[in-house]
């Protein structure tokens, strides 16, 4: 796979600011559900599972979690979550390691923020309650969702919480050092590169190519030789892979589209049905009541009217 096919995977929503690349998310159970979807990016991914039930895929490898813990997500890990509990909260901090460089060089950059930035040096997978160190890394965690929430209004939940603050940056920098420091200390930090995963490389490939060709007509066939497998194990592999059939995701992302479009233009129903790359009217209606429960006409009238309060 080619340089260009793999810049093409990435997610392409910014993480903070360009000059302060780091950003906190923060999702309960009591302002909605929680599903993140299949997604990569260059930033590393520390996530708080404080309590409920989830279900998460990092590289394809499945965890069931039900008890407090932080997941590690290094650069260019295909991931994903969903709560499985009505009850629950989650927190994620996304950061670029460069901003953690030093003006001048030393011990630290050279065999700790250097190796992360190049991908020789990785995270642990998860960090459980039960280990020596967690009590202090929460500690840490903990300093930085309070630098990012200090002094403004908060957005709502599972949207992006940035800062411009000079000082919230420093806390944040100090606790993202000193929880590298705690992982070094304990052992935790992998100096080992990963091997390249081609499973999941081709998952990355045909996820790439179906958000940048919804809006035609798409072939399980074709996706399958974009993956190099025969048309029956692609199906099985990428539900295994995604938790959703090749079909049944075409059409979440379609209708993703659908929705952005209902609620930031003026559009016609029709218009933007064909333009997200459904061409049959009746089965659009259905599989969109099914998602939101109602017709795309009163999806915009509620949204118009909520906007408008």
């Amino acid at each position: 796979m080619n340089e260009t096919t793999i810049q093409n995977l990435r997610e392409k929503r910014p993480h903070g600011t360009v000059l302060f690349p780091c950003a906190v998310y923060r999702c309960f159970g009591s302002e909605g559900s929680l599903r993140v979807k299949p997604h990569w990016h260059e930033e590393i991914e520390i996530v708080y599972l404080k309590s409920g039930k989830y279900s998460l895929s990092i590289n394809m490898e499945p965890f069931e979690v039900s008890r407090e813990c932080f997941f590690f997500i290094n650069r260019g890990e295909l991931h994903q979550i969903a709560s499985l509990s009505a009850d629950f909260q989650e927190m994620a901090i996304v950061f670029d390691p460069q901003l953690l460089r030093f003006q001048t060089y030393d011990p630290t950059d050279e065999y700790i923020i250097h190796p992360l930035i190049q991908g020789s040096l990785t995270f642990p997978r998860y960090m459980n309650s039960s280990h020596p160190a967690f009590l202090r890394f929460r500690q840490e965690y903990d300093n930085i969702i309070r630098a990012f929430c200090r002094g403004q209004q908060v957005p709502p939940t599972g949207e992006q919480v940035y800062t411009t603050d000079t000082v919230s940056h420093l806390q944040t920098k100090a606790s993202l050092l000193q929880i590298l420091a705690l992982l070094s200390e304990y052992g935790m930090m992998d100096g080992t590169r990963r091997p390249e995963n081609h499973r999941v490389e081709s998952v990355k490939t045909v996820l790439t190519y179906i958000g940048q060709h919804y809006q035609d007509k798409l072939y399980v066939k074709d996706l399958s030789d974009l993956a190099s497998m025969n048309e029956q194990y692609f199906c099985r592999f990428f539900k295994k892979a995604v938790g959703k059939s090749p079909i049944d995701y075409i059409n979440d992302v379609r209708l993703t589209q659908v929705i952005r479009l209902l609620e930031g233009t003026e559009l016609p129903v029709t218009q933007i049905c064909l333009e997200c790359g459904f061409n049959n009217i009746g089965n659009f209606q259905r599989l969109f009541r099914r998602k939101t429960g109602t017709t795309p006409l009163q999806y915009r009238k509620t949204f118009l009217s909520n906007k408008s309060k």
